[in-house]
């Protein structure tokens, strides 16, 4: 597995693209910004997808001019499909360089397998930050692509549009619980981390876990 983490946008969002070394097959992971930066990483792999963990528009701004591009699927939860063209601030989708986002041609649930070549990644629907939110889980590899529901030392937002805490809670005390310790997170905004720290650390995770 390769991954490469490329923040875009003035707020630094984490696009992700995953490929599978032995097929050369990637998928765009969360292209909120640059289009230009993202096409630079791809080198030469084969686009076979385009993925949303959820759909504030900083995550999916530039999913409408890739498809274009790439003629791919679009991958999203559609309980996310209201949020995809809401500039939750007004100004804010030009601020980011945003364009209209179409609605997902694959719709990803709970149990859902999205394949990269070799790879596999499990949906795991863990909403509170948006109703929709989805993260990718690579159980071979212990790679959780947890989009803005967890940080490094600290959880998403629930007081944006679509928000709910004690659907938040849930979700997080689901992935702190059921995944390895040494599971690394690739968070939606900042720094990595794994599970383990998350545990430890996170100034949120006593109450959640019931610790």
């Amino acid at each position: 597995m390769i991954i490469k983490v490329i923040p875009v946008g003035p707020i630094a969002v984490n696009c992700s693209i995953v490929a599978d070394q032995t097929s050369g097959e990637a998928v765009i992971i969360d292209p909120g910004a640059e289009a230009h930066k993202i096409l630079e990483s791809l080198n030469d792999f084969k686009v076979v997808g385009i993925v949303a963990t959820h759909g504030h528009i900083d995550h999916v701004g530039q999913v409408g001019k890739l498809k274009k591009i790439f003629d791919v699927p679009f991958y999203m939860n559609p309980l996310d499909n209201f949020l995809i063209n809401d500039e939750i601030w007004s100004g804010f989708a030009t601020y980011i360089g945003a364009v209209p986002c179409p609605e997902p041609d694959v719709s990803i649930k709970e149990g859902d397998e999205i394949k990269v070549g070799n790879l596999r990644f499990k949906v795991l629907h863990t909403p509170g930050h948006t109703p929709g939110l989805c993260c990718l889980y690579n159980e071979e590899n212990k790679v959780l692509i947890a989009g803005d529901l967890l940080f490094k030392g600290s959880v998403g937002r629930w007081d944006l549009p679509g928000g709910n805490l004690e659907e938040l809670k849930k979700s997080v005390k689901r992935v702190l619980t059921e995944l390895p310790e040494d599971t690394l997170v690739i968070c939606g905004h900042y720094d990595e981390t794994t599970i383990g720290q998350e545990r430890a650390f996170n100034p949120f995770a006593g109450e959640l876990i019931g610790e």
